[in-house]
């Protein structure tokens, strides 16, 4: 009996071990009867592009919500059906299932991705923009029909626009919000059998984490999976990707960011924080003429002097960081 496959030798045979190892980091056995269909240099190019709508759902939500503290990161992606995707997402979520045209010549194919969100945070959300008090409400009731509309208006104005924007680059897609359901085992439109690539998300919003998964079937990530190839040989034309990260751009570009400026900064104990009062001076590290650091969003992006304008207290941009 030949020696069972070693982690290197899965890699060597062109693999994912992250998409055969189960949730305790074990190897699973290989279902020949099923086998995968995506090898490690699919999933490597396909990271990129769920990065990449982390990144552009993130700065939505940060308008949205107006708050500089959001973050979307990828934590992993998995081969499964998806008959193997609902038992995890079934009675804990809220499923949209947005249809996807793909346009290829003068044609349109059309296809569906299911996007999970917890029951929770969709009830935070609804909370959240109807003005109420930030809670997220009890997971375990049911959606009424109003609040399912205004969720559907969520997906619709705040997903689906990321979606076109993060996949433009690689393929002209129209989407467009068909259903939100409480039921996912419900969803005919996708077949139970069908190969799926869940692409899983952890959204933290002011430091409540959720996570939210991206299922996308096969054959929509066959055609993303065949334009990056394309794409990495040099077969699109130049002018044609400045056009489309120009369409990027156009997306994020009225995005609201917080942007201050650090004049110095001190290190001291808390005794001493904590026994301050009026009247108390504390000494920065910088001189008074020193530059200042301008900080869009928690990050450093430029380097300025302070001065005014029009009576007001304004920043010179002396140099990019």
């Amino acid at each position: 009996m030949p020696a069972n496959l070693t982690k290197e030798k899965l890699e060597k045979l062109g693999y994912s071990v992250d998409l055969l190892e189960s949730d305790d980091g074990a190897i699973k056995p290989y279902d020949f009867k099923t086998p995968k269909r995506f090898t490690k240099d699919n999933v490597r190019l396909l990271t990129g592009v769920c990065e990449c709508f982390a990144k552009t759902f993130a700065t939505r939500l940060a308008t949205i919500f107006r708050s500089s503290h959001v973050h979307a990161d990828l934590v992993g992606i998995k081969e499964r059906s998806f008959g193997e995707y609902l038992p995890d997402a079934e009675q804990r979520i809220l499923m949209a299932l947005i249809e996807t045209k793909i346009k290829e010549g003068n044609e349109y194919y059309t296809n569906h991705v299911a996007v999970s969100f917890p029951n929770d945070f969709a009830f935070w959300v609804i909370n959240s923009l109807l003005g109420g008090d930030d809670k997220a409400g009890d997971p375990e009731r049911n959606f009424t029909e109003l609040e399912l509309q205004f969720f559907s208006g969520f997906v619709t104005a705040n997903v689906v626009p990321v979606i076109e924007a993060s996949w433009a680059s690689y393929i002209d897609v129209i989407a467009n919000c068909v259903d939100v359901s409480l039921n996912p085992a419900a969803n005919r439109v996708i077949s139970a059998d069908a190969t799926v690539l869940d692409a899983e998300l952890l959204v933290d919003i002011s430091g409540v984490a959720v996570a939210v998964s991206f299922c996308m079937p096969f054959i929509l990530v066959e055609k993303i999976i065949s334009n990056l190839g394309n794409r990495f040989l040099g077969a699109e034309d130049s002018d044609k990707i400045k056009q489309k990260r120009s369409l990027m751009l156009e997306n994020i570009k009225e995005s609201e960011v917080t942007v201050s400026v650090e004049l110095g900064r001190v290190t001291l104990e808390l005794g001493d924080i904590l026994s301050m009062k009026p009247g108390d001076v504390m000494t920065m590290d910088s001189f008074t003429d020193s530059a200042v650091t301008i900080v869009v969003n928690d990050k450093g992006w430029f380097v300025g002097e302070l001065g005014t304008f029009n009576g007001k207290r304004a920043v010179k941009i002396l140099e990019l960081l």
